[in-house]
């Protein structure tokens, strides 16, 4: 079973995956005259931070044909029960790239993401 599934798709495994359980508060949060903090969690939300090592070209296109603008759903294959299935939107996808090697693959260094849960 493949680490990640973005829109159905099963991706590279990467050479590292940061979560973050974020949370959301009411839009009524904040400091009240006596220094305490007060409002309401909402919801939380968990955001990704992915990275991939080195990449042949067809890894990467099946990265960016699937890790889409817009909506997608995410499947993370945590071990020790980790796992999850989100429904989520990313930022901005980096890439380093070599180039053409001497093989005739073009390659990537590296190609990071944050992925964000709706």
């Amino acid at each position: 079973m493949a680490i990640l599934t973005a829109n159905g798709v099963a991706l590279s495994a990467p050479v590292s995956i940061k979560t973050d359980d974020e949370i959301i508060w009411s839009s009524n949060t904040g400091r009240v005259a006596n220094g305490d903090m007060e409002g309401d969690v909402v919801k939380e939300k968990k955001t990704l931070t992915i990275e991939w090592g080195l990449l042949q070209e067809p890894e990467m296109e099946k990265i960016k044909n699937n890790v889409i603008a817009g909506y997608f759903p995410l499947i993370f294959n945590g071990g020790g029960g980790a796992g999850f299935t989100i429904e989520s939107y990313r930022g901005t996808l980096s890439a380093e790239h070599i180039g053409e090697l001497d093989d005739g693959i073009y390659w990537y260094r590296k190609a990071t993401v944050k992925v964000v849960q709706k």
